[in-house]
């Protein structure tokens, strides 16, 4: 079996459709169609259902994907492997950040490995939490900064980044304006502005409004702490934040008090990565990504 075609259903699958897949393979459209065709034959059943705004995998398609996954990463690790041999790294890494997140070390980490792997192809994809554990777990990702309400799946380990207290924000007319800090109690009592479930901001806030027996009064759910923010502005709430986030005009951050909930967000990866590049680059992880 061809292991191109299988590099042009996997891009076609990560990227949502023929078009992204070519540009992001640097290749024709056409080809990319001719590809995915060809394996279709091979295997004597349709991978894709094609639509006007992209492609969706099949039953077919949905069964062969971690197989074209696993021997992807296989092929590749053979020459990774041989190249670690002579001091040379080679490969790609697929790498998951927070949407609207500000890094969290991660572009200086970054850094540091494309000065020691300059030959290793690296693509950066953002994303929400839940988003990012699926595509680690598939394998469409290899390394993720990634927030967590509990421990990370079985299949996963990683490396805590930090563990960071929590803000809310309210307009600067809000009655709380002149405050520095709130009270769980209190802030539990308003309607809040806060991430869906599955982040760490959300499990933190929830586990520590369980522990005084309470429970949050979600008004608007949404993932970016600049969006809460604008919506903490327009008065449709208090926003519930990381307290590391930006605080925009208009808008006044207090600190969260007894208790202190915090959020965790971690380095995530795959347990069965044969890659030596994500070996590497995860070691930079666990130095805290100096130039050691």
């Amino acid at each position: 079996m061809d292991l191109r075609a299988l590099e042009h259903f996997v891009a076609v699958v990560d990227e949502g459709g023929f078009t992204r897949a070519a540009e992001r393979l640097r290749v024709a459209q056409p080809g990319v169609s001719a590809q995915v065709r060809g394996l279709e034959r091979e295997l004597g059943a349709a991978l894709f259902e094609r639509h006007a705004r992209g492609a969706t995998l099949t039953p077919a398609g949905e069964t062969a994907l971690p197989h074209a996954r696993a021997a992807l990463a296989a092929a590749a690790a053979v020459g990774e492997s041989v190249a670690e041999l002579s001091g040379l790294l080679r490969g790609r890494l697929a790498i998951g950040i927070l949407l609207s997140s500000n890094g969290m070390g991660m572009p200086a980490t970054l850094r540091t490995f494309r000065e020691r792997a300059p030959a290793v192809e690296v693509r950066v994809v953002e994303a929400d939490p839940e988003t990012l554990i699926a595509r680690l777990r598939d394998g469409s990702l290899d390394v993720a900064w990634t927030a967590t309400a509990g421990p990370l799946p079985d299949d996963l380990t990683g490396h805590l980044v930090s563990s960071e207290p929590l803000a809310a924000l309210v307009p600067s007319g809000h009655r709380w304006a002149r405050r520095r800090t709130v009270d769980l109690t209190d802030l539990c009592a308003e309607p809040l502005l806060v991430a869906p479930p599955g982040g760490a901001v959300r499990g933190a806030l929830e586990a520590a409004s369980a522990g005084l027996g309470l429970r949050p009064r979600v008004a608007v759910e949404a993932n970016s702490p600049v969006l809460l923010a604008a919506l903490a502005r327009e008065g449709l709430g208090v926003a519930v934040v990381p307290a590391s986030a930006p605080v925009a005009d208009g808008v006044h951050a207090l600190r969260i008090v007894r208790p202190v909930p915090a959020g965790r967000v971690s380095v995530a990866w795959r347990r069965a990565n044969p890659s030596p590049a994500l070996r590497a680059f995860t070691a930079l992880v666990r130095t805290g990504g100096t130039r050691a």
